[in-house]
């Protein structure tokens, strides 16, 4: 009878551990694509020009490239309670097909362990390529909704500027009618050591890292702060964020330590009247670049000195402007639309003022995709950045901004024209031509300060770029729901490469660039 008792009260309490268990729902979503690319020149240059020349240093990527890249994307929301929940993500395979890059000597999905017992190297990675990227807890309050965790990041208003960036934070939401509040920090980035920051503590070399003086690099991380609003009206919706970033990663740097403090302002507007659909959005950026607390007089390569003399480190901030509008008219079954662009580059004719060119140390504006190539966060992930005849090292880099002067996911320094009509002659079928004009606001220069003259950096006389015209771009894409998830798109892209990745080189040959495209889409 007493084991009766003690089996019946322990299934009792399996019961009681289970109940609250089964009560959670689980929510997936998801999705899957696979995409087959050609691109015939990714290097935009002659693709006969002998091996060896000038421009053969700076790109040699002068053959066609054929292959096929997929992802595998899974969300999944914990409901435990009314008001809470816990969201996780994780993005599986996302590779090219056959991709063996580190997989060694062995098979690239071969069950294996690391090192010693198993057939693989020591070096060898035990995952095959799946990463965990989001999970945070969504929940409400009397007063609002907290988001806390890794979560989503640098998404507001319209698609410009936006970068899907996963990053740690907390996020604050307050609802009223039609108004939203929004607030929230994130960590963008800890460069935290018990030995000191990024590039070394204080009385440390510059580019060896800490000394071992405990807490010295406390401070060196980057944060995030938002503070924004939106209005729901009856044709759309209006906004304004105020954002605040701080980056002392390199404030514990050996003598010349300095700290990045960057405001922006972005108003941004959605509206709908009947068949027009119209939205823009501003962007102005102020603060400093460099703020230099620690300068003893010693420099590095990192950074820019005052002068000629080489003595110390020099002040930097930053006034930047974007702009951005789009209007559709749908005509039913057709559509047409136009986007325009604007986004300063830096002038380089101040030493201690940058006037642009600084999306690419913001981490923004690479989930825009205006293009099928030129600023094509899919297309610079799987070909590569578009440098050109654009060298590698300082002449190919701002050197104030950090910005590579190659074309990368993130537009910046531009003036961009688009134009695109298209038909959707059935519910299922969707088929766009777009034609896009870029030119740069301002040219590259080699070195800060006026062409011809001496640069502020070291002396070096200041070069410019030959040319502001990235190209022209014609786009065409088709698209047709097999399933009302599943979806197959074809497209086509032609770049009519302009002078600008002739980069210095008035005798360098730029060529055209095509792409073909085809892909698969799974959203569940």
């Amino acid at each position: 009878m007493r084991k009766l008792w003690l089996l019946l009260l322990s299934i009792g309490l399996i019961m009681a551990f289970a109940v609250p268990a089964a009560a959670v729902d689980v929510k997936f979503s998801g999705s899957y694509y696979a995409q087959g690319w050609y691109v015939d020149n990714p290097s935009v240059l002659d693709k006969s020009e002998t091996p060896g020349a000038a421009s053969w240093s700076n790109n040699s990527k002068r053959s066609a490239y054929a292959f096929y890249s997929q992802r595998f994307r899974l969300t999944t929301e914990f409901q435990v309670v009314e008001g809470l929940k816990l969201v996780t993500r994780f993005d599986a395979l996302e590779k090219a097909w056959g991709d063996q890059s580190w997989a060694g000597a062995v098979g690239e999905t071969q069950s294996r362990v690391n090192g010693q017992n198993g057939t693989a190297a020591a070096t060898t990675k035990i995952q095959e390529n799946l990463e965990f990227e989001r999970a945070y807890l969504d929940f409400n309050v009397p007063f609002g909704k907290f988001q806390v965790g890794y979560m989503e990041y640098l998404v507001w208003g319209t698609p410009f500027l936006d970068t899907t960036l996963t990053a740690g934070g907390i996020r604050y939401y307050y609802n009223q009618g039609p108004l939203q509040v929004v607030a929230a920090v994130e960590k963008r980035a800890e460069y935290l050591g018990l030995a000191g920051g990024k590039l070394g503590a204080t009385g440390t070399n510059a580019t060896t890292g800490g000394s071992g003086y405990i807490g010295q690099g406390s401070d060196a991380d980057r944060d995030v702060y938002d503070l924004g609003a939106i209005y729901k009206i009856g044709a759309g919706e209006a906004g304004l964020l105020y954002q605040y970033i701080r980056n002392s990663q390199f404030k514990t740097q050996y003598t010349n330590g300095y700290l990045s403090q960057l405001s922006g302002f972005y108003p941004y507007a959605k509206l709908t009247f009947g068949k027009l659909f119209l939205e823009g959005e501003f962007m102005y950026g102020f603060g400093d670049l460099r703020s230099y607390e620690n300068n003893a007089g010693v420099t590095n390569a990192n950074q820019p000195t005052a002068g000629t003399s080489l003595n110390k480190a020099q002040n930097v901030s930053v006034t930047a402007l974007g702009a951005y509008a789009h209007a559709k008219y749908d005509l039913k079954p057709a559509y047409v639309g136009a986007k325009f662009v604007y986004l300063s580059g830096d002038d380089q004719s101040n030493s201690d003022k940058a006037t642009g060119s600084i999306l690419q140390s913001l981490q923004m504006n690479r989930s825009f995709f205006p293009t099928l190539i030129l600023w094509n966060d899919d297309y610079q992930n799987s070909v590569g950045n578009i440098p050109g005849n654009v060298p590698a090292g300082a002449t190919g880099t701002n050197r104030r901004t950090g910005q590579s002067y190659a074309v990368r996911q993130e537009m910046d320094n531009v003036w961009f024209y688009n134009v695109y009509v298209g038909v959707k002659p059935t519910p299922k079928i969707d088929v766009t031509a777009s034609l896009s004009i870029a030119n740069a606001d301002k040219k590259p220069k080699s070195d800060v300060g006026t062409v011809g003259s001496p640069g502020y950096y070291g002396g070096a006389n200041v070069t410019e770029f030959v040319s502001g015209q990235y190209g022209t771009e014609l786009d065409l894409t088709a698209s047709y729901k097999i399933y009302d998830n599943l979806t197959y798109m074809i497209g086509a892209g032609y770049l009519w490469t302009g002078d600008y990745f002739k980069a210095y080189d008035n005798s360098a040959v730029v060529s055209n660039n095509y792409l073909l495209t085809h892909k698969l889409t799974l959203n569940f």
